[in-house]
């Protein structure tokens, strides 16, 4: 007997204890529409960079820009002792590409708006 009232105590206990209600509110509404979206002044919604690429070669032939998977952003005909100057726009997630002209594979760093680069 002295187990069971034990026990119903402890349950009794256990049942008032996990049945609080939460009194904290939440601060944190969503916005319903996007006229109540609050954007920062600066915020950019741009998704691609733009970059001025410029190839030459020592011979005539295709160059291809391609991503580091291998997706081909661009291809340009370059000409010997002609420089080529192409846009390029890349998703902004990219940081490098890969350049492929006759058999010649270079990775190129975008760090600035103007890139050069000569194959060999």
């Amino acid at each position: 007997m002295k187990k069971l009232a034990f026990l119903l105590i402890i349950g009794i206990a256990f049942l008032f204890t996990s049945c609080k209600k939460d009194r904290t509110e939440n601060p944190d509404t969503l916005p319903e529409t996007m006229e109540e979206l609050q954007v920062p002044a600066d915020f950019s919604w741009k998704t691609t960079k733009d970059y001025s690429l410029t190839l030459s070669a020592n011979a005539s032939g295709i160059a291809e820009v391609n991503n580091t998977s291998g997706i081909s952003y661009q291809k340009a005909y370059l000409s010997p002792g002609q420089a080529y100057t192409m846009k390029l726009t890349v998703p902004a997630y990219e940081k490098t590409v890969k350049l492929k002209f006759m058999g010649q594979e270079a990775s190129l760093e975008l760090g600035s708006a103007s890139l050069n680069y000569t194959f060999n």
